[in-house]
């Protein structure tokens, strides 16, 4: 046996006697999951892509970033006791795309999606399975859309409010009559 698979095994014993959990997994209603897998690690990943643009000079500048969603990579080591009853559930999770919280030391994340969850299946490794979840954050969005006249003269009135009409000015009588006696006066 290697000298990783010793390690873990030894934790896998110890760690329903001397765990607590410092990153957890929660339901919509905070009712903590898969309780006796023992998270390893969680590397969170907040990330945002930065929008570059080229100037004729050769330069680039940068004017805006957009926030990318929170992944979350989480090593467990599922208990050699009940590990087949973890990865069940944990597997209905995925299929099921249950939204999930993650709670770290550092934050609560909300609304996380199990993307993929690889695990080893190893001899060295005696009972217990080491599975990594690969969480990404769900963006929602509410758009509002409104239909648009081809015609930019047919627009709708809805969001101007009342208006009134008002009397026209005098620079607009003088264009009014200037328009008039250029087109309609010359053509009688």
């Amino acid at each position: 046996m290697t000298q990783e698979a010793l390690l873990i095994n030894s934790v896998a014993q110890y760690t329903p006697n001397f765990a607590v959990d410092v990153v957890a997994v929660f339901d919509q209603d905070y009712t903590q999951l898969f309780q006796n897998a023992r998270p390893i690690k969680a590397i969170v990943k907040e990330d945002s892509k930065v929008m570059e643009h080229p100037l004729e000079t050769g330069a680039t500048i940068i004017d805006h970033r957009i926030i990318q969603p929170i992944e979350i990579e989480m090593s467990l080591i599922l208990n050699r006791d009940d590990y087949q009853d973890a990865y069940q559930t944990i597997k209905q999770l995925f299929l099921n795309a249950t939204l999930l919280i993650v709670q770290t030391r550092s934050a609560t994340y909300i609304n996380q999606l199990i993307q993929s969850m690889p695990h080893d299946e190893d001899p060295e490794f005696y009972n217990t399975l080491l599975l990594t979840l690969k969480l990404k954050e769900v963006q929602f969005v509410t758009s509002k859309t409104e239909p648009v006249p081809r015609n930019k003269n047919n627009v709708s009135t809805v969001n101007r409010g009342n208006i009134e009409p008002t009397s026209a000015t005098s620079s607009q009588e003088k264009a009014g009559s200037l328009g008039f006696d250029t087109f309609l006066r010359k053509k009688t």
